[in-house]
């Protein structure tokens, strides 16, 4: 049942009038388009060799049997059309990951009607070169998330997105189709969610031990790479290094955890940009930098970034941990 190919000069076109969309998007029938498949083709093809072949022989039963597959065959394009009229696509919400992870953008649909949507399709139409047409940049679907939206019912879907560079990454071109009841027709249409997500730099996976503690009020104890006594685990997250993993204990339980080592030190800690070997690049500077991010805040201590240009001042928790981790993402050299 696979899909004829999408024109990308089409794709652009629809594109030039319809930009970034906020708020409810309606799917209503300037927005659809619809197409045979593969399959519905070569059904086309068998009806036709058919059809000649009840004119040739005069067969009665030929006619009766060519009108009715037709008949059914243009009722399914009407069902096809129907199983996306109608929707409503919201964007929600899209959270940071860190390069190498995969983006969820959450989109909620909304189906008013008494009748249930069955297998929609959301994928993204990323841009792809082909030596066909040289210095063009095409758009190809992607393996997407397939879903059923009950009758008056709301549903959330999330489209992954791989992620290669850290920085600010807006929701691509979306698109939504069906292929339902009989694969013979392929409805579809175009959104662009006004959605967008922080691509985190890379953890570095074997970083050193954090920088010397500086000097500050309280005394407290955390993780650090060159911690000497065991403490305990605590629940994975991500970017933790694979060697911290407690494997045994993960073995007996459906969730990772994470061994973690006591050092006792001051309390402040600066992660300086500046500070680091000279023969790292920057990429490999901001993977170590957000490395150590996360060392600091699952240590439990205060700890400030300086960066070539700009600084995060002296903090510690989740919100000074992201505003250090978006401050890397965006960097600029």
């Amino acid at each position: 049942m696979n899909a004829l190919p999408q024109s990308p000069l089409l794709a652009d076109w629809i594109e030039r009038y319809r930009g970034t969309e906020t708020g409810d998007v309606l799917l209503d029938r300037r927005r659809i388009y619809i197409l045979p498949t593969r399959t519905g083709l070569v059904f086309w093809l068998v009806v036709f060799v058919l059809l000649i072949g009840s004119i040739n022989f005069s067969l009665q039963l030929g006619y009766l049997l060519t009108f009715t597959v037709v008949s059914m065959a243009l009722v399914g394009m009407y069902h096809t059309h129907r199983n996306l009229s109608g929707l409503t696509i919201r964007g929600q919400r899209a959270d940071p990951v860190h390069a190498g992870d995969v983006a969820s953008f959450e989109l909620t649909v909304s189906n008013p009607y008494p009748t249930e949507r069955y297998a929609l399709n959301f994928n993204f139409m990323l841009p792809a070169r082909r030596w066909r047409i040289p210095d063009k940049a095409l758009e190809e679907p992607m393996p997407g998330t397939w879903v059923d939206v009950p009758a008056g019912n709301v549903r959330r879907v999330g489209v992954g997105l791989p992620t290669r560079r850290r920085g600010r990454r807006d929701c691509p071109r979306i698109r939504l189709s069906t292929r339902f009841p009989f694969g013979l027709w392929e409805a579809w249409s175009y959104i662009r969610p006004d959605l967008s997500t922080l691509v985190y730099p890379s953890p570095e996976s074997d970083a050193p031990a954090l920088p010397p503690v500086g000097t500050g009020h309280d005394e407290s104890s955390g993780i650090t790479a060159g911690g000497d006594e065991f403490s305990g685990v605590r629940p994975y997250q991500p970017g933790d290094p694979q060697k911290m993993i407690a494997w045994r204990l993960a073995a007996r339980s459906d969730e990772l955890s994470v061994k973690f080592f006591e050092s006792t030190g001051s309390g402040d800690v600066w992660l300086d940009f500046d500070l680091l070997p000279p023969h790292l690049d920057v990429e490999q500077h901001l993977s170590r930098l957000a490395r150590w991010v996360l060392m600091a805040e699952a240590a439990g201590l205060s700890y400030g970034l300086r960066l070539p240009t700009s600084q995060v001042e002296m903090g510690r928790g989740h919100e000074h941990r992201e505003r250090c981790l978006e401050a890397l993402a965006l960097f600029e050299a």
